[in-house]
């Protein structure tokens, strides 16, 4: 097989091709070109009966090793249409938090048909970590780590770590409990292995401690990651027993989740990308973000229904209503998006509110003027005649200042009133922020209307 990372720089060859034209020799010598990550990217995104027939031309050895590739979905997916001992063999080799998330995704009757068929210490494990919320430290934490006593010396400690019967494949710390279990300290392997063999174990331990409790939510711990540098996050109860470790690859895992739940949020379309949903599903995600948008809409009709009278006498004002909305819901949407996101990751501290809605404002100003000033100039050109040009143009550049001031100052502070009210900003930023920017936006371009213009509204 040729080395993974001359492959990576390659296209990958398609397996679905020559599956549909049942070219099963071809098929297979792709196989024996493809990595299992490879594998399992294209399993991923292929129908039910073609990941049925490519995992069974795999030997046992690589069907389980791809199985351990693929999206906890798609392995759950997998789950509920083989066979219990099918699945046995296949989550052997797994870490019992991996087989935990799979084995979350499927109903209770097949859970217990699976678990009575798995190594019964390995059983246990996962029913512990069943036993929390999976979106939570205790869900996604691992049950692996190594641990020593704040007693033993170096040379001990490093004895333990080599004599490790079945070490885990993340192996980054080593930490340091008492006589009760508690967590007192944490020595990295680097420390451990250049350190005096005869010193003891507690002069050369971290006691200052960065630690999650077992229900601290996974956003939390995958901050606490990123706030420190960490590569794994210990667990602890009520007690400050050490009873887990969230490690690297489930903190990128957390951050890309719920990167992509704030992004699907915001746009209405529910919490989960469309692969993982049927179609009833998707619709009713995506109904109530529409409806508020609907809503939206007529209210922003009933508003400016007051203005049917400067439309009827200078009509050229409505060939530039989609351009003020359409601009100032543009930075509406940034401002609202640097906001939520910067609430998600903790950029955005309480000390510095005003100064990011002054800041804000001020650019959706700025910006209003540049784009204000170029449309009034482009106005004459595409057939905007009116009695006094210049009055268009100061309407059309103020119009547009006001919107997208309006706009950057309703995107920045919406979000931050809804998590004030401990609504999650996400979901609810979408159908408000643009109802606002319209009704407001729209309502200032036609009062300045009848403003500048000198006509009835």
């Amino acid at each position: 097989m040729p080395p993974r990372s001359a492959m990576a720089r390659g296209k990958l060859i398609d397996l679905m091709r020559p599956l549909r034209r049942n070219d099963t020799r071809r098929v297979a010598r792709i196989l024996q070109r493809l990595d299992e990550v490879q594998i399992a990217a294209q399993l991923d995104n292929t129908p039910p009966d073609a990941q049925d027939r490519i995992l069974k031309m795999l030997s046992v050895e690589r069907r389980a090793a791809v199985f351990a590739e693929l999206r906890e979905e798609t392995a759950a997916e997998l789950v509920r249409r083989l066979a219990p001992e099918e699945v046995a063999v296949l989550l052997d080799d797994l870490e019992a938090d991996d087989v935990a998330d799979i084995l979350g995704r499927v109903e209770e009757t097949r859970l217990r048909q699976i678990l009575t068929r798995l190594d019964p210490e390995d059983a246990d494990e996962v029913e512990q970590l069943l036993g929390y919320d999976e979106n939570t430290a205790g869900g996604i934490m691992s049950l692996d780590f190594i641990r020593v006593y704040d007693t033993v010396t170096v040379a001990e400690a490093t004895r333990v770590v080599q004599e490790e019967e079945d070490p885990p494949d993340q192996a980054f710390y080593v930490y340091v409990v008492d006589d009760d279990e508690r967590l007192v300290g944490v020595v990295s392997l680097r420390m451990l292995l250049t350190s005096r063999r005869d010193d003891p174990i507690r002069e050369i331990m971290e006691p200052e401690l960065v630690y999650v409790d077992r229900e601290a939510d996974q956003e939390e711990v995958a901050d606490v990651a990123m706030r420190y540098d960490l590569v794994a996050v210990p667990v602890v109860d009520d007690q400050r027993r050490l009873v887990g470790v969230v490690t690297i690859d489930d903190i990128v895992d957390v951050i890309r989740e719920e990167a992509t739940e704030d992004i699907l949020k915001m746009a209405g379309a529910g919490e989960e990308l469309f692969e993982t949903r049927s179609f009833w599903t998707s619709l009713r995600a995506r109904m109530p973000w529409l409806l508020a948008a609907a809503i939206g809409g007529v209210l922003v009709a009933a508003a400016l229904s007051g203005f049917e009278g400067a439309l009827e006498t200078v009509p050229v004002l409505a060939l530039f209503m989609p351009v003020i909305a359409g601009m100032g819901g543009n930075v509406g949407t940034q401002s609202s998006t640097i906001v939520v996101r910067g609430l998600a990751v903790g950029y955005v501290e309480s000390a510095s509110l005003g100064r990011l809605v002054f800041r804000e404002t001020g650019l959706g100003m700025a910006l209003g003027a540049l784009y204000g000033l170029l449309i009034a100039l482009v106005a004459p050109f595409i057939g905007a005649r009116v009695p006094d040009p210049l009055a268009l143009g100061a309407v059309l550049t103020l119009g547009m200042m006001g919107s997208m001031t309006i706009a950057a100052a309703v995107g920045t502070s919406i979000p931050l009133l809804m998590n004030r009210l401990k609504i999650d900003p996400a979901v609810s930023t979408g159908p408000f922020v643009t109802t606002a920017v319209d009704i407001l936006g729209l309502m200032f371009y036609f009062w300045l209307a009848t403003v500048l213009l000198g006509v009835e509204a």
